[in-house]
């Protein structure tokens, strides 16, 4: 954005180098599984209870704006949201009911696992089994029951670990659509820069508020975008650039936006 931002080319692509890395492995190993069979269990959290995974314990989720056995996630969705695919059908584990399992067609005639229903993602971010970083993404993306429906805890039901979880999320899934509409062309799909500056391993991104303010008030060739974006849409977008791109800065608040206001 602001041409402070700048670092050196090396550490920017060091970082990029990392990030792609981090995806390869993430979707090589959903390749692997899929080639072998694949299983639906259940698994327990200390707080939200019981939900479905797959045989290896990553978190499995559904998407309230898909219908009965109807995908409806595709292309830069299912990026965030890669589908849980399977030759011809998923084997029930613990805690699983077999007449709740089948197998919906996607566009391009692979099949995705459902249950009770309802298409079943991953979430790209969880890294490992355990991680449930998509529950409440966007208010549409849940953990899955052993019924086969969305699990929605009260907010004041999760520890305040959880709560910071679940809003960095949230925020990295809105400002994604943010960026994408007025960032991206400046900017680049990868952060990598253009006529912005390069955001892609920034350590200049480290202080929310400093990142707040330049979105809010615009930089040396950045306008300002405080009159055209929300509060909540400057803290979505901040939240990702400062997560993404090899960036791990955490969150910027809605309250560190109306700071700096």
């Amino acid at each position: 954005m602001d041409n402070r931002w700048q670092v050196e080319d090396w550490e920017a692509m060091k970082a990029k180098a990392k990030l792609s890395l981090a995806l390869a492995l993430f979707l090589g190993s959903l390749v692997l599984m899929q080639e072998v069979q694949v299983g639906v269990q259940t698994s327990e959290h200390p707080t939200l209870g019981a939900y479905l995974t797959d045989g290896q314990g990553r978190s499995l989720y559904l998407y309230t704006r898909d219908s009965k056995n109807t995908p409806t996630c595709y292309d830069q969705c299912a990026q965030t949201w890669p589908p849980l695919l399977v030759k011809e059908k998923a084997v029930a584990g613990k805690g699983v009911a077999p007449n709740l399992l089948g197998v919906a067609k996607r566009r391009d005639g692979s099949l995705q696992v459902t249950y009770n229903g309802w298409p079943l993602y991953y979430f790209v971010r969880d890294q490992k089994p355990g991680d449930v970083l998509g529950q409440g993404v966007g208010g549409v993306w849940f953990l899955v029951s052993p019924k086969g429906e969305a699990l929605k805890p009260s907010t004041d039901q999760q520890p305040a670990g959880a709560q910071t979880d679940a809003l960095l999320a949230q925020l990295l899934n809105e400002g994604q659509a943010v960026y994408s509409r007025i960032c991206v062309a400046c900017h680049g799909p990868e952060g990598q820069g253009g006529t912005g500056v390069r955001l892609a391993g920034n350590t200049n991104l480290r202080n929310a508020r400093y990142v707040a303010g330049v979105i809010v008030g615009g930089g040396q060739i950045m306008p300002s975008f405080g009159s055209t974006l929300s509060d909540r849409e400057i803290a979505a977008v901040a939240t990702y650039v400062r997560n993404s791109f090899g960036n791990q800065f955490g969150v910027v608040t809605e309250e560190d936006v109306k700071a700096v206001r």
